[in-house]
């Protein structure tokens, strides 16, 4: 039960935090243009966070964020979160998600950022 409790403060606090960045101009929120369900959030132009959003008859379908949305999952940092509506910090996320717009050079820009993000991680680690 601890666990549980730990994990939805850890869910509340990532979107607490990527609320202060979106307000402070660190965070861009880009949607696919190809799939709107899924979203991007680029932060300080060098770090992503991937978001799909989850809806349908069943909820196993990628949604746009501005449909009935039935739950979201983010990925970061080999960490997946997920919300769905009556969580802590739903309704942030959504207003957040729904704050995208869809950019495809921007998009490919993030995909490109993400799929790099290894590479300077480990060059960055030699550096120390």
């Amino acid at each position: 039960m601890n666990n549980a409790r730990n994990r939805r403060k850890l869910n509340v606090r990532f979107v607490e935090l990527l609320e202060v960045l979106t307000r402070d101009g660190r965070a861009e929120w880009i949607q696919s243009k190809s799939n709107p369900g899924f979203v991007f959030c680029l932060l300080d132009q060098e770090d992503v966070v991937k978001f799909e959003c989850m809806g349908g008859k069943k909820g196993d379908e990628h949604v746009a964020p501005d449909k009935d949305v039935a739950g979201v999952v983010a990925h970061h940092s080999n960490t997946t979160y997920l919300w769905l509506p009556l969580l802590p910090s739903w309704d942030t996320l959504l207003r957040l998600l729904r704050s995208s717009r869809g950019r495809a050079a921007r998009w490919r820009a993030c995909k490109r950022l993400a799929y790099e993000a290894p590479v300077r991680s480990l060059k960055a680690r030699l550096k120390q």
